[in-house]
């Protein structure tokens, strides 16, 4: 009787597991990592060592960008004996992700190179596959010059083909600083960027076309005669604010910002305006019913009115959500900011 009943009980934890394993499994795929952040933490405070837990907890945070936080919870269920063979690869490819994202790049791409020849799981084969192209860092890029300082290495297909090498690493040093010193921020890792000269095959290779960032992994991909060439800015910018909205006034305007805040961005502003038409929050909403790129100096003046005007703090807020919603809720005086802007850039 006493077996037959611990036989019932064992089948009862069994369904009950498994029933909440579904459950989680149906948060992951629809994307409520922070609810199912919460459960898993419950749950685990029965079972720690459940590797299943473990690494849906660990993958989740992971997707919610919370890399550091998810180290231990992949380490666990990889190591984990009692683990299945497709939970170990799984939590293997999201740890190298984390591993690459806290600058351990070597241990990384092992790590990837392992679940990519591995048979125990197609989903953490095909991850590994992805992100070893999205990392950059295989026998294609070996013939690229490299040329690294104190915060960023500069990956060249071509750099004889640049105007001025130094001058464009200088001028991306320079931005670093200021954008890191402003947002009070340390990025676990160096930016890479990496300029092509053959944009043709940077399409072929990274099958998106120039340029654009990877928050992420700290990764930047530009043409080497590229106009307005301020994708780390913007990284870095998403990197410290993870903004909700984006407007093409804002974003592309605190590009420039950092870019030119050692010239006077008012002035680069009017000499773009039509002195007979302009409206700043027509421009926020219809950038293309003005001039092409018109968004760039005038954001930039913008946003260095409001920071000279509200102060940091504010402007932060503001550009977490950069629409005209959110400015009226940061700047209780919004519509008079506009207004007194305006009036100044037309002056």
């Amino acid at each position: 009787m006493n077996k037959t009943l611990l036989a019932l009980v064992f089948v009862l934890l069994q369904f009950s597991s498994m029933s909440q394993n579904k459950e989680l499994k149906k948060m992951y795929s629809k994307g409520k990592y922070d609810q199912l952040i919460e459960k898993a933490q419950i749950l685990l405070t029965d079972n720690e060592s459940d590797p299943y837990l473990n690494s849906i907890l660990g993958r989740a945070y992971v997707n919610s960008k919370q890399f550091k936080a998810a180290i231990p919870y992949l380490e666990k269920a990889m190591n984990s004996e009692a683990a299945l063979g497709e939970i170990k690869a799984l939590s293997k490819a999201y740890l190298a992700k984390c591993y690459f994202i806290m600058g351990e790049e070597q241990k990384a791409v092992r790590f990837l190179k392992e679940c990519q020849n591995g048979r125990d799981s197609k989903e953490a084969s095909r991850y590994a596959h992805r992100y070893l192209n999205l990392f950059q860092t295989g026998v294609y890029y070996k013939a690229w010059e490299l040329l690294e300082t104190d915060n960023i290495r500069f990956h060249f297909q071509d750099n004889q083909k640049m105007q001025d090498v130094d001058a464009y690493m200088n001028r991306m040093n320079v931005n670093y600083k200021r954008i890191v010193s402003f947002f009070d921020m340390n990025p676990s890792k160096k930016v890479d960027i990496f300029i092509w000269t053959d944009r043709n095959e940077a399409f072929r290779k990274l099958n998106k076309p120039l340029g654009f960032f990877n928050s992420d992994l700290c990764t930047v991909n530009v043409w080497d005669q590229q106009e307005e060439d301020y994708e780390m800015s913007h990284m870095l910018s998403q990197m410290a604010l993870n903004t909700k909205f984006k407007s093409m006034l804002i974003n592309k305007g605190l590009g420039v910002y950092f870019d030119s805040m050692d010239k006077n961005l008012f002035t680069i502003a009017r000499k773009r305006i039509s002195k007979e038409k302009f409206s700043l929050l027509e421009l926020w909403e219809e950038p293309t019913r003005y001039e092409r790129n018109l968004s760039y100096p005038v954001g930039a003046a913008f946003i260095e009115f409001l920071l000279n005007k509200r102060g940091k703090a504010k402007l932060k807020d503001f550009l977490k959500n950069q629409t005209i919603k959110n400015g009226k809720k940061v700047y209780a005086d919004f519509d008079q900011l506009v207004k007194t802007f305006e009036s100044m850039l037309l002056r």
